[in-house]
Parts: C-alpha cells; structure tokens; sequence
C-alpha cells in the first residue's frame, strides 16, 4: 500500500488524473440520473424530429439542448446539424454556434466561482500550477481544438475554470472552436435531406481529425513548460 499512498501523494501527477475524474465524475451524475431518458427521446433522426416541432421555439430549445450537454450525455453534433436544416447553414450556423460557445461557458463561469483553492486541495498547489501555466501557453488552442471532440470540451472547460484560465484567451479559444463546430455541422445539416451521407461522414470523421490536433497542442505545451524549466534553470 505504501506505493499506492506515494503515487497519490499530493503534488504527483496521479493527483491531477483524480482532479480530471472528481470533474468527470461531478458531471456524471446527471447522466446518470437522466442521461438515458434523453438519448431515448433524442436519439439519431428524434433530435431533428424534437427540435423542428418546438416552432418558433426551436433556436432556443437547440441551444438549451446544447448548452445541456454539459451535465446530460445529448447528441450535440446532431442537434447542430438539425439546426442548420431548419434554418439554413447561415442562421442556424450562428445559432449552433451560440449554443457551442454558452455550453463552454457555463462550465467555465462556475468552476472559476469555485476556484483553484478546491482544486489545489485535490492535487496541491504544484500540480495546479502546471495546469494553469499549460492554459497560459496553449489553452486557447487547446479550448478550441477540443470542441470537436466528444465529452473533452466539458471537462477542459471546467479545468480552466478551476485554474482561473484569464477569461480573454478562454473566450477567443471557445469563440474560434465554437464557431467552427458550429457552422460545419450546421452547413452539412442543412443538405441532410439530399446528401446524408456527408452530414453522417463529418459527425463521425471531425473527432477523429480534432483528437490529433488537440494532442498535439498538449505536446506542445508539455515541451514548452519543459525548456521554459531548462531554461530557468541555466539561468539560475
């Protein structure tokens, strides 16, 4: 056991994975109460179906259905692309991406009302440290990357809460990601109708073409810390 207490010592990098799973596991909970009656209701071809009968409603209802998928496991890349059927890949691009950009947000705003101190009493002081120096180097990249890849855009967003990410770098990165999101689901939504097969391709293949790009930059931000830490040190 003395091994286990060492790797989860505070200040290891075994405390930040905990810190990563309390938020994964906090956003959970939900889900887990409710996740399975809304990916019933709004399964594949339903989202289109729940979305178009709310009327004039449906802009509100997609972004509120968007927005949910923070806590509530909901096909978001569907909803998108039902939005953009709805209204065209123009309005109903700006209308995802509204959505896209408030569900980041949201997440964001309320893990930085709880702060680092929370944070800091999961993994210590060090580990939050990094996390938030990682932020400060590629966090915009990593925020906008992150939005085409299931579930990572919650949990990034609430660790860039937790680390006080400043709110400008924050905002453009969820503003470029959630824009782009936003309008390529919308655009391959709104020829649905006449070309499924494409609006199936690019909901399955973005991830796929996100998830190396977004590891990628956290590559890159490990090595900058890395020769920024070389660096400081031939100097010191």
């Amino acid at each position: 056991m003395n091994w286990l207490k060492t790797a989860f010592r505070k200040g290891s990098p075994a405390r930040l994975a905990l810190l990563v799973l309390t938020v994964l596991g906090v956003l959970a909970v939900p889900a887990i109460v409710f996740g399975e009656r809304f990916e019933e209701a709004l399964d594949g071809a339903k989202a289109l179906e729940f979305v178009r009968a709310q009327g004039a409603w449906s802009g509100v209802v997609g972004v509120g259905l968007i927005v949910a998928d923070l806590v509530i496991p909901l096909p978001s890349p569907a909803i998108m692309a039902a939005l953009g059927l709805i209204y065209g890949p123009l309005l109903g691009g700006v209308v995802a991406s509204l959505g896209s950009f408030l569900a980041a947000l949201v997440g964001y705003t309320l893990c930085r009302l709880i702060g680092p101190r929370a944070a800091s009493w999961i993994t210590g002081p060090r580990q939050i440290e990094l996390l938030s120096e990682f932020f400060a180097r590629r966090g915009m990249w990593a925020i906008a990357v992150s939005r085409f890849i299931p579930a990572v855009p919650e949990i990034l967003a609430c660790l860039a809460g937790l680390t006080r990410m400043p709110f400008k770098s924050f905002a453009a990165g969820n503003l470029i990601g959630s824009v782009l999101v936003g309008f390529l689901n919308a655009y391959f939504g709104a020829r649905g109708e006449t070309d499924p097969a494409s609006t199936v391709a690019v909901v399955i293949v973005a991830p796929y073409i996100a998830l190396p790009i977004f590891l990628l930059v956290l590559a890159r931000g490990r090595k900058g810390k890395q020769q920024a830490d070389s660096h400081s040190g031939e100097v010191s």
